[in-house]
C-alpha cells in the first residue's frame, strides 16, 4: 500500500475518528484506525489523466463506527490499521504539504511529509471489526441544521446515571410528518417536536447512546449538506456527505414521557430570561452545594428567589413577573433551571405550573414545540 494525500484531508478524516476510538479497551486494534487506499477507477486510466483515487478510514468502537473518504493519489492499493491517536498527534503537527504514507514488506507504516519521517506499528486490517452492513437506497434525507438543533436542546437532560441504562441515551421518533427528540434522567425532562416531510413508511423509533448523540452532532456541524438516515435491525445509520456514522441502539424500552408533560396548569409566570438567569445565579451562590435547591415564591407582579446555605448564609432576590393564579411557593434546582434558560432561544420565559409538587414545564412563548420540564423538591 502506498498513496499520497493532502496534509488537511489527512488530519481532519483522523481528527473525527479520535471520538469513536477505544483507546483502553480488552481488543488492541480497537485503538486503532483502517485506512484503506482503493485503486484508480479504469475510467480515469484509460482516459490518461490523473488517477481518481481515494483513501478510506474507518474508526469503530464497537457500539458505533465511523467511515469517511477523501481524494488521494493512491500508487499501491491496499489496507491497514495504525495507531488512531499516534497518527493523528504526528499529522496534526505536520505543515500543510503532502503526506506520503506507504506500507513496507515488514508490516511498518511509513509517514513522510517533507524531511519529517516516521515509522509505525501496524496490526493486520484482518483482526479490524467490519462495518455494519446497510442499503444505502433506503436512506431518508432530514435537514442538519434542524437535527443540530433538536440534540442541542435536549442533550443537556439525558441522563449519567450508568445504571439507568434507557436514559443513558436520547428518544429519537420520526413518523411520516414529524420527528421528536426527547431526553430524560428523572429529575427533568427534555421534548422537543419539529414538522417535516419524512419518507418513513412506519414511525421509526429508538434510543441513541449520549456519546453517540455528541458525535453525530459533530458530523452535521461539518459544511451545510443535508443529512440521510435510516434504521436497519439494532443499529441506525447517518450519512453526510462521503462520512457515515454507524450506531448501535441502546436496546429497551424508553420510558413513557407523554405521562410526564402536565396536561393543565393552573398558574404561569413569564418573565425576562436574561434577568431570570443573573438571579438564578446569584442566589445559586449561597444554595446547598449538593442539592442547588431554591425556593421561589410567585405573587402578581413579582417572582421571590432564595437559598440557604447553612453557615454561609441566605440569598434572596426578586425580579418581575407577570404572574396568573394564586400565589405559590416552589422548591427548584438552581442549576437544573440555568440548564434550560440557555437553550431557550426567546426574551421571555414561560413557567407553568400546577402546584407544589406537580412537575414545572419551562417554554420560550413562541415555541409550542419546545418543552422543558423540571421536577420539584420539596421544601
Amino acid at each position: 500500500m502506498e498513496f499520497t494525500i493532502g496534509r488537511d484531508d489527512f488530519f481532519k478524516s483522523l481528527q473525527r475518528a479520535q471520538g469513536i476510538v477505544s483507546a483502553k479497551g480488552a481488543m488492541p486494534v480497537l485503538a486503532n484506525v483502517l485506512i484503506e487506499a482503493a485503486a484508480p477507477s479504469a475510467e480515469s486510466a484509460e482516459a490518461s489523466i490523473r488517477p481518481s483515487s481515494e483513501v478510506t478510514m474507518f474508526a469503530t468502537n464497537l457500539d458505533m463506527g465511523l467511515r469517511g473518504s477523501c481524494a488521494a493519489d493512491v500508487k499501491a492499493p491496499g489496507k491497514i490499521t495504525v495507531q488512531a491517536k499516534k497518527l493523528f498527534d504526528i499529522v496534526r503537527e505536520l505543515p500543510s504539504e503532502e503526506i506520503t504514507v506507504k506500507l513496507d514488506d515488514d508490516g511498518r507504516c511509513r509517514v513522510a511529509c517533507g524531511k519529517s519521517r516516521f515509522n509505525l506499528a501496524t496490526i493486520s486490517a484482518e483482526e479490524f471489526p467490519s462495518m455494519p452492513e446497510y442499503d444505502e437506497s433506503k436512506l431518508i434525507a432530514i435537514e442538519s441544521e434542524m437535527l443540530m438543533e433538536m440534540i442541542r436542546k435536549t442533550s443537556y437532560a439525558i441522563s449519567q446515571d450508568e445504571t439507568r441504562l434507557t436514559l443513558n441515551g436520547a428518544y429519537f421518533e420520526v413518523t411520516p410528518s414529524k420527528v421528536r427528540m426527547v431526553a430524560t434522567d428523572g429529575h427533568r425532562l427534555a421534548f422537543i417536536e419539529r414538522e417535516g416531510a419524512f419518507k418513513v413508511e412506519a414511525p421509526v423509533k429508538s434510543i441513541i447512546a449520549r456519546k453517540a448523540i455528541q458525535e453525530l452532532y459533530k458530523l452535521l456541524s461539518e459544511g451545510d449538506a443535508s443529512t440521510r438516515f435510516m434504521k436497519q435491525d439494532n443499529h441506525i445509520v447517518f450519512k453526510k456527505d462521503d462520512v457515515v456514522l454507524v450506531v448501535r441502539l441502546i436496546e429497551g424500552a424508553f420510558p413513557n414521557y407523554e405521562q410526564v408533560i402536565p396536561k393543565e396548569h393552573s398558574r404561569e409566570a413569564v418573565v425576562s430570561a436574561s434577568d431570570f438567569t443573573h438571579s438564578l445565579r446569584r442566589v445559586n451562590t449561597l444554595a446547598d452545594e449538593k442539592s442547588h435547591m431554591i425556593r421561589l415564591s410567585f405573587s402578581p407582579g413579582k417572582l421571590e428567589l432564595s437559598s440557604e446555605g447553612g453557615e454561609l448564609g441566605e440569598a434572596k432576590d426578586e425580579i418581575e413577573a407577570k404572574f396568573t393564579g394564586e400565589d405559590i411557593v416552589v422548591g427548584l434546582n438552581a442549576q437544573y433551571l440555568l440548564d434550560v434558560l440557555n437553550i431557550l432561544s426567546e426574551d421571555t420565559v414561560s413557567l407553568k405550573i400546577q402546584d407544589s409538587l406537580s412537575p414545572v414545564v419551562a417554554q420560550a412563548p413562541g415555541d409550542s414545540g419546545l418543552l422543558c420540564i423540571v421536577m420539584p423538591m420539596r421544601l
